[in-house]
């Protein structure tokens, strides 16, 4: 089967998944509860998928920053 004829739709990476949790809290205002919910996942593992994908994109810009002193 292809992927967009498997039921359920396109399946997401990690990275889509971590990234969808801090949108979904920081864009749209929903509370962990409510994400872990459409998610199907452990509230405490939807909030770990946000912090990483904050930290991860926080480090990426810190590697793409250059100092000014």
């Amino acid at each position: 089967m292809t992927p967009a004829a498997q039921p359920g739709g396109p399946s997401l990476g990690v990275e889509d998944l971590h990234r969808m949790a801090w949108q979904m809290h920081h864009q749209d205002g929903m509370s962990w509860a409510h994400i872990a919910a459409e998610l199907e996942e452990p509230l405490a593992a939807v909030e770990r998928m946000a912090a990483l994908y904050q930290q991860l994109t926080d480090q990426a810009a810190d590697e793409q920053q250059h100092t000014l002193f």
